[in-house]
C-alpha cells in the first residue's frame, strides 16, 4: 500500500457562514492525504497502475474552488467522497486551513479535518 501526502495546496474558495465572509474567495490552504494499493504483478513504472497526483491535485482544486458551502466539514465531508469515487482512492483524509481567519483571531491556524 502506498500513502500519498499533498500538503498545503492554495484554493481560493466562497466559503462562510456570514454572507460577508462568503462574498470574497478566501484562500484556503489544503492538505490532502490518501493511500492505494498496486495489485500484485502491476509495474511501478507505468502511470496506468499508478494514481496521477496532478490528475487528482487539479479536481480537488477545481472542486473546492466551485463549491458554495457553508462549512469547511460539509466541504471536507463532500471533496473527500468526490475524491473516493473518481479516482478510488482509500482513507481520504483532508484538512483545510483558513489562514485569513487565523490572523482575526491571532492564531497560526484555524483548521479543520476529517
Amino acid at each position: 500500500m502506498f500513502n500519498v501526502e499533498i500538503k498545503s495546496l492554495k484554493v481560493f474558495a466562497n466559503i462562510g457562514i456570514t454572507a460577508g465572509e462568503r462574498k470574497k474567495k478566501q484562500l484556503l490552504k489544503v492538505t490532502l492525504n490518501f493511500s492505494y494499493t498496486v495489485s500484485k504483478g502491476k509495474g511501478l513504472e507505468s502511470m496506468s497502475n499508478l494514481k496521477d497526483y496532478s490528475g487528482i491535485t487539479k479536481s480537488l482544486k477545481e472542486y473546492i474552488n466551485k463549491s458554495k458551502y457553508s462549512t469547511l466539514e460539509r466541504l471536507i465531508t463532500s471533496s473527500s467522497h468526490m475524491l473516493e469515487k473518481k479516482f478510488k482512492l482509500n482513507k481520504v483524509k483532508i484538512k483545510i486551513n483558513k489562514t485569513e481567519v487565523a490572523k482575526r483571531y491571532g492564531a497560526e491556524s484555524v483548521s479543520v479535518s476529517n
